[in-house]
This record gives structure tokens, C-alpha cells and sequence, in this order.
């Protein structure tokens, strides 16, 4: 059997007082394992724990008895039209199994939510959902309780939908927009503002997807030479924007920089030097852009200003198909890549007090480093790579950077996709397991989620 939770409350169509002949609405929330089924089976879970948060009211704590491997309980919403954050805690003397939504608001839903449920620390394979399509190397961002999953196939379905409130995969409203569409290639995607995405393939024109407006889903952008494959990509939250940094043309590294806001408007900067396959990460409003052809040098894309700001490099030596991952704020590290003898590098490089005062030395070594690891936006997880299933976090604690294993995936995927929720739950989606790529999901929970 399903274990479902019944959320009740008045629908309003106005913010928040309600009327007392308005209907009450029922909001069925399923809590399932990987196959659909009932997670605590077979377990000694016995209390239910749910943290519910509207907007900005007090988060409030339910407890409920789990008997036989079900419950009772219902939870009244005080308002339908603010956002919402669940998490949920089964456990018992000996289990326990997390799990959460993404944020949402209920009037924009269908009064439905199915929450998976897995382990702290682990992953949870999910076998009744699956992509459109097999991908590996595509682009996944989360916008709302959508993610948009974009390219790494060969199919027709280029564009797909991944609805993470319903755990629902499916190109329903994509179809005729995938008709006209020739395979992206290896493509990587990144926000631009709460409802509109870059999208950057290598075999295709690169462009806006809008997830809110369904009559202008697509909207080709002319990008600076040698934009592409050999560009860094980044969120600019604090701009609104996307970054397309440097590239090459024929071999030559570029210099130019794309800033990309909504709608498609584009302004053109500068990097201080030319480079081909760059890392980038934003710190505010501003970029650090750390390799790629320029040997260890490293430059500061500064809001407002229309050429980089060069930081006192350390020499770091080739490195190719590293990541760069940052606190968004002043730090930062660089790790993994390959040099120019193409053996990979265990060794990492820290930036801190950037942008004003950027200062670069040797940070701790990353005994783990792999190729096509996966760090998704707005993280510091570092997901798979090849042949591996290990999950890793880059952390700052008391100042100091450390890289702590977090917890292992069921399957070893490389070039993956990833969306992290609010909570620290995570879902990770296709990439290559060494054999072909692969069409399955994985939810993921760290030790404990916020706020349990």
C-alpha cells in the first residue's frame, strides 16, 4: 500500500483571509519508495514527523503513530496561496527515511504530491518514473517544481519536462516544439531568472527557454565568437542573468564574454585574456574565472565593468575539465581537470576574500578526483564522474575548506544531471554508468534536511 498524508485547508482566490462558505479542498500527498510502494515496509518505522512552513508563519511540527505500516493524519494549510516547504521524517528505534518536496504553492499545483522516501545518506533508485530518453552530458535546472532536461540524446525529445511535486517525466507540452528540433549534442543549461533558462548546446544554436510562457517557449540568442562547447556557463543570481564566458574558434581561444538577462537581451564584455575552456563561478553580482588556456592565471568579471580584473596567479599549470565550486560569496575551489600530459589532478586551489582583495593558495587534496563529475547549480555537491557513485560536498566550516564524502549513489554515473531542492534532498538523473547512458532517476538525502 501507498502511505498517504491528507492536507486540508479553504481554497481562496485572495491572499489569506478565507470566506466560511468557501469548499474545503483535499490535497493527497503520497510518500512512496523507488517502486511506488510503501517505504516503511519491512522496516521498524513507528512516528511520522512532518514540518510544514507557509510562507512566513512558524514552521509547525506533526507527529503521528505509524501502526502496520500505515497512519492517519491530516494537516490543515492556513493559507493556499503562499509557498509552502514539507519535509518528512519516518523512523523508528532502529530506521529512518527522509524526504521532501521542492517549495511550492498550492493553488498552482493539482493537489497532488508524491514524495520519495530514502535513507539518510543514501540514494533511492526510482524505477517508475523514467526520462523521455536516455541522456548523459545534458543540461537540468529547476524552475519552481519543474525541471527543464535538455539535449544529451540522440532522440526526438530534446525537451522534456521533469514535474518534481508529482514525480512525473514527460514532454506532454514539448512535442510540437521537438519536431523542429535537431539533436542538441552535449548540452549544459543554466537559470537566468526564476522562469527563464540558457540553454547552450554544442551542435546547435544556443537560446532562452521560458517556462512560464508556453506561446515563446524558445527564443534563439546570438551569443559572442566562439561562444559554445569551450565557454564557461554560469548563474548570476544577484544580476538575473547567465554568463557565457570565453571559447574558441578554429583553435584560438576568445575573449568575449556574453551577459544574457530575460528576454533574451544580451550585452557584450570582455575577459582580460583570451580563453578556451575556462571554470567560472558567481560571488554577488561578480564572476571569478579560473584556466583554461591561460596557465593558472585566473580574473574577476566585476558588475559593471566591461573588462576582467586579472588576480596575482599562483602558476597552477594546464588543467582541463575541472570545476570550480564557490560559497557565492568571496570563496572558492578549483578541482580535478586533467594537464597537459593528461593525468588527472588531485591537487586543488583555493580563492578566498574575493572579489575586492582575491588571493589564491593550495587547498586540500582531493584523494577521489574523477573525470565528469557534476556540479550542480547553485551547489557545492560534487555528483559521480566516471565509474563513480560517490557524492561529495565542498565545505568552509570555521573558515577552512574541506571536501567531505557525503554519500554514495546506487549507480556509478558520469556526466549527469542534478537539481538540488531547498531542503539539501537531491535528484539526479541519467548520465552514463560506463556500459551506456542511462534514463532513470535517483532521490538523494544528505544526513538530516532542513529543518528536521
Amino acid at each position: 500500500m501507498l502511505i498517504r498524508l491528507v492536507l486540508l485547508g479553504l481554497l481562496c482566490s485572495g491572499a489569506p483571509a478565507c470566506q466560511e462558505d468557501v469548499a474545503r479542498t483535499v490535497f493527497d500527498v503520497r510518500i512512496v519508495d523507488g517502486d511506488n510502494g510503501n517505504p516503511v515496509q519491512g522496516t521498524d518505522a513507528d512516528t511520522l514527523r512532518i514540518v510544514i512552513q507557509e510562507g512566513e508563519l512558524d514552521q509547525q511540527l506533526f507527529e503521528f503513530p505509524i501502526v502496520d505500516g500505515s497512519f492517519d493524519a491530516a494537516i490543515e494549510f492556513q493559507a493556499f496561496v503562499w509557498p509552502t516547504r514539507l519535509r518528512v521524517e519516518l523512523s523508528g528505534s532502529s530506521d529512518a527515511l527522509l524526504t521532501a518536496p521542492p517549495v511550492f504553492v498550492p493553488v498552482n499545483t493539482r493537489a497532488f504530491i508524491r514524495m520519495v522516501a530514502a535513507a539518510p545518506s543514501s540514494c533511492e533508485r526510482v524505477a517508475f518514473n523514467v526520462m523521455e530518453a536516455r541522456r548523459a552530458h545534458f543540461g537540468m535546472v529547476l524552475s519552481g517544481q519543474f525541471a527543464l532536461l535538455a539535449g544529451g540524446t540522440s532522440a526526438e525529445a530534446q525537451l522534456e519536462f521533469f514535474d518534481a511535486l508529482e514525480w512525473d517525466s514527460n514532454t506532454n507540452t514539448l512535442d510540437d516544439l521537438n519536431k523542429d528540433l535537431d539533436p542538441f549534442g552535449e548540452t549544459r543549461a543554466v537559470s537566468i531568472d526564476e522562469t527563464q533558462i540558457l540553454v547552450l548546446p554544442a551542435e546547435d544554436e544556443p537560446f532562452v527557454f521560458d517556462m512560464a510562457d508556453r506561446s515563446n517557449r524558445r527564443r534563439v540568442v546570438e551569443l559572442h565568437t566562439g561562444a559554445g562547447p569551450r565557454s564557461a556557463l554560469v548563474s548570476v543570481p544577484g544580476l538575473r542573468a547567465a554568463i557565457v564566458i570565453g571559447g574558441e574558434v578554429e583553435g584560438a581561444p576568445q575573449s568575449g564574454v556574453t551577459l544574457v538577462e530575460r528576454d533574451a537581451e544580451v550585452t557584450l564584455l570582455q575577459l582580460r585574456e583570451p580563453r578556451s575552456g575556462p571554470v567560472a563561478v558567481a560571488m554577488g553580482t561578480d564572476v571569478l574565472v579560473v584556466g583554461g588556456n591561460q596557465v593558472g592565471d585566473a580574473e574577476i568579471l566585476v558588475e559593471g565593468q566591461s573588462i576582467g580584473e586579472l588576480v596575482t596567479s599562483l602558476m597552477d599549470g594546464v588543467r582541463e575539465g575541472g570545476v570550480l565550486a564557490g560559497d557565492g560569496e568571496s570563496r572558492a575551489l578549483l578541482l580535478g581537470g586533467v594537464d597537459d600530459a593528461d593525468t588527472l589532478r588531485q591537487d586543488t586551489i583555493e580563492f578566498t576574500a574575493c572579489p575586492d582583495a582575491c588571493v589564491q593558495a593550495t587547498g586540500p587534496t582531493w584523494s577521489t578526483a574523477r573525470q565528469e563529475v557534476l556540479l550542480p547549480q547553485g551547489s557545492t555537491l560534487l555528483i559521480g564522474g566516471t565509474d563513480s557513485r560517490l557524492v561529495e560536498e565542498v565545505r568552509w566550516p570555521s573558515g577552512l575548506v574541506e571536501i567531505a564524502p557525503l554519500l554514495e549513489l546506487d549507480t556509478a554515473r558520469a556526466g549527469a544531471g542534478a537539481v538540488v531542492l531547498e531542503s539539501g534532498a537531491f535528484v539526479v538523473a541519467g548520465g552514463d554508468d560506463g556500459v551506456s547512458s542511462r534514463n532513470d532517476f535517483e532521490f538523494c538525502v544528505p544526513a538530516a534536511l532542513e529543518p528536521l
